[in-house]
Parts: structure tokens; C-alpha cells; sequence
């Protein structure tokens, strides 16, 4: 299962609510600060769509993860799952 936890504040919120959207994810929280985003094989980010600027798409992974970032473009970022042991 592939985890991201998201800062709850302002800048960060876009990633919440477009991942809200898609039936394959669960969205929790916040709990202690911090939303969780979960997913069974990937989840796909778009700077785009998100209408995040650069400065803030950068961070968005400053809450943690646990997955492995597949790809990481200016504009679309890809979170898989991983077969490393935590």
C-alpha cells in the first residue's frame, strides 16, 4: 500500500482534494497536522492541475511517503509501490 502524508495547510490542500476525487484512493484525516493519502498500486500528481507553483510542488513530500517515486517531472509526479522492506 502506498502512503503519502500531506501537511494540512493551504498550499498543500490541492493534493487532498484531487486525490478525494478518485475512487482508488483513500484520503484520512487530518490526524495530528496530517492528512493520508493511500493507494493499492500508484499515485499520480499533476503540478497542473493542482495549480500549485513551483516553489510549493517541490515539498509536497516534506509529510513523508512511503512508496517509491517512479518519476518526478516538473509537471507530474508518479508514486509506486516498492518491494524494499521498511
Amino acid at each position: 500500500m502506498i502512503e503519502v502524508h500531506v501537511i494540512d495547510v493551504p498550499e498543500f490542500r490541492p493534493m487532498v482534494e484531487t486525490q478525494s476525487n478518485n475512487p482508488d484512493v483513500t484520503v484520512t484525516g487530518p490526524t495530528k497536522g496530517y492528512w493520508t493519502i493511500q493507494a493499492p498500486t500508484e499515485l499520480v500528481f499533476s503540478r497542473k492541475a493542482m495549480k500549485m507553483k513551483p516553489a510549493v510542488w517541490y515539498g509536497i513530500f516534506t509529510g513523508g511517503l512511503n512508496g517509491e517515486i517512479a518519476e518526478w517531472g516538473r509537471d507530474e509526479v508518479r508514486v509506486i509501490g516498492t518491494n524494499k522492506p521498511l
